[in-house]
């Protein structure tokens, strides 16, 4: 974003002016940003411009968030975890990229360790095309979470332990193995719930899977499990 190069333009130019920072108080800081404001008056108009843009995206980013958990909330996407959570992360998930799979894992370690978090399922497929019936490995995954649930954790399982992307090969195979053919079909209402998962996904301004949200923190891509026992204890603390 063009707000972002500005930004990175003004830091560029306080960073040695101000290099220990840290040690001083919000009313140094911000009359040493003034003084180099002053003397670099060249960025001034754009740098206001693009902090306008970024205060309305925060506001926008926070309000599509608010809509994303209502809408990930409703029962008919997968989730595991606490009922009455004290922290909910959202994982933005394909079954068929390899870094969600490794998360995965970790996730479930989160899960095991808190008792008190909830992990809620933004399902997206970029790595697969609807197999020629009309389905894939995020379609055939929430099926079996809305008509089987009783079958779902041994077919997620199944989904993240197969390395590589999805095909019908692997799909049917998974079914006949968990007595879910059923559900390898071609559903408008889930096809419908898959196209608002990647419109989310965009309006988030994300770019890739893995992704978690913690509270209003994006973590992209793989995270160990010692670095997400970090944010989740601080967020758990506030």
């Amino acid at each position: 974003m063009t707000f972002t190069r500005t930004l990175l333009t003004l830091m560029m130019a306080i960073v040695p002016a101000v290099s220990f920072a840290s040690e001083k108080t919000a009313e140094q800081k911000l009359e040493e940003v003034t003084q180099i404001l002053k003397e670099n008056p060249q960025i001034l108009d754009s740098l206001h411009q693009n902090l306008q843009e970024y205060i309305a995206y925060q506001q926008s980013f926070g309000d599509t968030l608010k809509e994303v958990r209502q809408y990930l909330s409703d029962g008919k996407h997968s989730s595991f975890g606490a009922e009455n959570p004290e922290l909910t992360i959202i994982n933005v998930t394909d079954y068929s990229c390899p870094f969600c799979k490794r998360l995965e894992g970790e996730l479930v370690k989160v899960g095991k360790e808190y008792p008190q978090v909830k992990v809620l399922n933004l399902n997206v497929s970029f790595k697969e095309q609807y197999e020629k019936n009309g389905y894939n490995s995020a379609s055939y995954a929430l099926n079996v979470w809305q008509n089987q649930r009783d079958k779902y954790e041994q077919v997620h399982e199944l989904l993240v332990k197969k390395p590589g992307a999805h095909d019908a090969r692997s799909l049917n195979q998974i079914a006949k193995k968990t007595g879910t053919e059923a559900q390898l079909v071609d559903d408008k209402e889930t096809k419908a719930l898959l196209d608002k998962n990647y419109q989310y996904f965009t309006q988030l301004g994300l770019r890739g899977t893995p992704a978690l949200i913690i509270n209003d923190q994006v973590i992209p891509g793989y995270v160990p499990f010692d670095e997400l026992e970090k944010v989740i204890d601080q967020e758990l603390a506030n």
